[in-house]
């Protein structure tokens, strides 16, 4: 086996793979880019597929100094307020209390009962 083939192989493989992974990673960060900006992001993402790199300077020229949609920024800071006050991520509060409402009708009590009954395995 010739190692020294293998070895350009899997270095060709990886390249193409790391080129496709920023190709793809600037075509998502145009759309959710412009989506911010009131611009369709499913244009731009498109763009940003066929020609990567060219396709992200033309979209910073493009947008300017476009500014983010206020309901965006609105978005964000609740968001961080909600990341401030939320309670720790490890946090598990104990298990309510389940309680049962009184049935008014004895024979819907009775029925109840029942079927509560047919369910158990003793």
């Amino acid at each position: 086996m010739d190692w020294e083939r293998v070895l350009i192989n899997f270095g060709v493989v990886m390249g193409f793979l790391a080129l496709t992974t920023f190709w793809v990673g600037i075509a998502i960060w145009l759309r959710v880019d412009a989506e911010k900006r009131g611009l369709p992001g499913w244009v731009w993402a498109f763009v940003g597929i066929l020609t990567g790199p060219v396709g992200l300077i033309t979209y910073i020229l493009f947008r300017g100094n476009r500014p983010v949609l206020e309901i965006v920024k609105k978005r964000d800071q609740l968001i961080a307020e909600t990341r401030q006050a939320h309670a720790p991520i490890d946090y598990d509060p104990p298990p309510a209390e389940i309680q049962k409402t009184p049935a008014k009708d004895q024979a819907l009590q009775a029925a109840l009962e029942a079927e509560e009954r047919g369910f158990r395995r003793d």
